[in-house]
């Protein structure tokens, strides 16, 4: 009888009270230890073979068939949950001799991953691996060459050793092997490069790899077989489409995900045109570890360049759409419709009446119920008790890789930072009225610490992935924040930008009680007839790299960032009360620190709420910081998009800044709308400033080039100023 044999008869007499349990476990460490019945066969495995054996593994516990196993797809995908991962981690200990951590399954999440580190493990520890049924008929046939020292078990890491006596109560209940099925050989990834998906093409088509710039970098198979995997083994549906997920209103109980049948899959796509196919693979090579001054100092001096940008706006689904917005004038506010929520029973035209809205007026996004879940490998169920910010901000973070002309194979596993301007949803009213707020998918679902970690988990980047609260200034400081990353050699490309939607009627009732809102229901900057701001939605990434590497990469430049800083506006005459002096230093702050001349900008994507109190303070500041460096007047223009969306708070900032890139593109400045009379706190004449009111030509500056300023004030008191140029081949 072998040794595996052995094992089997002691721990059945176990489990059939036979044989006290303490006597077994020591005859089995005996047989372990002395390891005679395999000693005859001891031989060094080659790396194919261990994962032929962790493939057995996996079918024999998860039930898949040999050809459903994928080298791409994680464990977790695979449907193995952590009672799996105990019976497999049991299995391979037992099969190989070893003794592995139950945790490893959790760092080495594939197959070839989790074979690759068993190897490079055991041939560390002991020079050699004892092989047990594995290519039998590869044993030296001389036994009396064999050595016959005794086999120890090798541990190979001591983390968690709980999840080891897990392993050990699992064994004594072990069911007796199945018949193994003779195996398929594995079939190899396929490398067929599509191009991307047109936009006449209907959406029902699964989407393509981010019009990926490595013809062997395909994607589409994988993720066709990563969704087949995860509808069959998570969500239970057939892969043919994913249900639409709406947003539960009310107290009945959500009603389960529609049938694949009913449903048909929403893909989103990028709106850049394809790059050519003859473009050089990007690649994004390591930092040094250790970082000097200078090359920081070097590095700031130099830029940080803006390569993809992706958003969703009130009235614009795309970045394009929100151009043609502003070009034309357009204001994308309007009435709260019923299928949000009921803004009516929470009206009240009294403005100080307790716990309601004097305003009625909003920009919103449409569709925010809509998701194609099994394209990121997220189940339906887990999906639907997501905040919804967590999926829209994942679609945009892909589409705007994807208008950068990176596909997720190209960033796999690169030092890649994602940094969110965002903040808790009111979307858990929903899932407590469903009581599904204390769920563990409620408790990913609605993170904000998740919603930064959902594209990094997707893409497998590795650079920090930060969520950053500083209410209405929040997206342009994580812009800040990655750029000081990219500077520090943190990262080599960052994610950046911000979300905000409203579920429910909350951010309006108690924007109202402090007063902030318009009554007339429309935002104006600057204007003499101003009474308050609107609140919006609204959703922006943009993709960043240091000006070198984009240079050399040769990716297209929307814009260079020239410089930005922080501050903090500190006691001020109320928590919420903006600082006039704050604003004033940090923005003589940039422009020193960064030797950026105002003479040279000659616009200025401002604030701008719309409020009484903070449009002149923002003006008498910006005039003041730049009177320290020109005495120039009436050369910048003053802009803001607020009086087109309304105010996106944890947005607002990345809105603004795709604003100013797409004026740069296009070389037009747009006009403000709901403008008519200048607020007569504000100071024009003799300032740097004027009010642009209708579409114009965006003229050069001294240096021929266009340079713009961007300002985002949280009433928290965290102020961010930023400066962006034009990027002109050859400059």
């Amino acid at each position: 009888m072998s040794n595996g044999e052995t094992i089997k008869d002691i721990l059945q007499q176990i489990k059939d009270h036979k044989l006290e349990a303490r006597e077994g476990l020591r005859r089995i460490h005996e047989l372990k230890q002395r390891g005679d019945a395999v000693s005859g066969a001891e031989q060094t495995l080659s790396p194919e073979a261990v994962e032929q054996q962790v493939k057995d593994v996996l079918c024999r516990v998860v039930k898949l068939q040999p050809e459903e196993l994928s080298h791409e797809l994680s464990f977790k995908e695979m449907g193995i949950d952590s009672i799996s991962s105990v019976e497999i981690v049991r299995d391979l200990n037992e099969a190989l001799h070893i003794q592995l951590d139950g945790i490893v399954l959790y760092d080495y999440p594939t197959i070839p991953e989790l074979a690759r580190y068993m190897v490079d493990e055991i041939q560390k520890n002991s020079g050699a691996m004892p092989v047990k049924g594995i290519n039998a008929s590869a044993a030296n046939a001389n036994p009396q060459e064999q050595t016959h020292e005794p086999v120890q078990s090798q541990r190979l890491n001591h983390r968690y050793e709980y999840m080891n006596d897990l392993i050990d109560q699992f064994s004594t209940n072990k069911p007796a092997a199945a018949p193994s099925k003779p195996k398929a050989p594995m079939k190899e990834p396929v490398n067929d490069f599509k191009e991307p998906v047109k936009a006449s093409e209907p959406a029902a088509v699964s989407p393509p790899a981010a019009r990926s710039l490595n013809p062997l970098a395909g994607r589409q198979a994988k993720e066709e077989q990563a969704s087949a995997v995860q509808a069959a083994l998570s969500a239970g549906q057939p892969a043919s489409g994913a249900p639409k997920l709406t947003l539960k209103t009310g107290a009945a109980p959500i009603a389960p995900a529609a049938s694949s049948t009913e449903a048909t899959g929403k893909i989103k796509l990028g709106f850049a045109a394809s790059r050519p196919a003859e473009e050089p693979v990007k690649i994004m090579p390591e930092a040094p570890l250790g970082v000097s001054v200078d090359q920081v100092l070097a590095a700031a001096a130099e830029g940080i360049a803006i390569v993809g940008l992706s958003g969703r706006f009130p009235g614009a689904a795309s970045a394009r759409e929100l151009w043609r917005n502003l070009r034309d004038g357009v204001s994308s506010t309007g009435e709260v419709p019923a299928s949000r929520f009921d803004i009516q029973a929470w009206y009240d035209e009294d403005r100080k009446a307790d716990q309601k809205t004097y305003c009625t007026v909003a920009g919103l996004l449409d569709h925010v119920d809509e998701f194609d879940p099994l394209f990121f490998n997220i189940s339906p169920k887990e999906a639907e008790i997501m905040d919804p910010q967590q999926r829209i901000f994942l679609e945009e973070a892909w589409k705007a890789l994807e208008d950068a002309g990176y596909s997720d194979q190209v960033v796999q596993d690169t030092r890649c930072g994602v940094f969110v301007g965002c903040a808790p949803s009111d979307y858990t009213k929903h899932l407590e009225a469903n009581r599904l707020s204390n769920t563990a998918d409620a408790f990913t679902g609605t993170s904000s610490s998740i919603l930064a970690a959902r594209i990094s988990y997707f893409l497998n980047l590795k650079g920090p992935s930060i969520s950053i609260d500083t209410a209405c200034s929040s997206s342009l400081v994580a812009v800040h924040q990655a750029c000081v990353s990219l500077w520090n050699e943190e990262c080599d490309m960052a994610l950046a930008g911000g979300i905000r939607l409203m579920i429910t009627p909350d951010s309006m009732v108690q924007s109202s009680q402090m007063e902030i809102l318009s009554a007339q229901g429309v935002c104006r900057p600057f204007d003499q007839e101003a009474d308050g701001t609107l609140l919006s939605e609204g959703v922006g990434v943009v993709v960043l790299k240091p000006l070198k590497q984009a240079l050399e990469n040769r990716d297209h430049i929307y814009g260079v960032i020239r410089g930005s800083g922080v501050n903090q506006d500190g006691r001020t005459n109320g928590i919420t009360a903006p600082s006039v002096n704050s604003q004033i230093q940090l923005e003589k702050r940039v422009y020193e620190k960064f030797r950026i001349d105002p003479a040279e900008i000659n616009y200025v994507e401002a604030h701008g709420t719309g409020t009484a109190l903070g449009d002149p303070i923002e003006v008498k500041a910006l005039t003041e910081a730049f009177r320290e460096f020109t005495q120039d007047s009436q050369y910048c223009a003053l802009g803001s998009v607020k009086a087109n969306i309304g105010h996106a708070t944890m947005a607002a900032g990345v809105a603004g800044m795709i604003k100013i890139l797409l004026s740069l593109k296009n070389r037009q400045i747009p006009p403000l709308i709901h403008y008519n009379r200048l607020n007569e706190k504000i100071r024009l004449d003799g300032s740097p400033f004027y009010i642009n009111t209708e579409l114009v030509d965006w003229p050069e500056n001294k240096r021929g080039s266009r340079m713009a300023a961007i300002s985002g004030f949280g009433f928290s008191g965290t102020n961010c100023h930023i400066v962006i140029e034009e990027y002109r081949r050859g400059s």
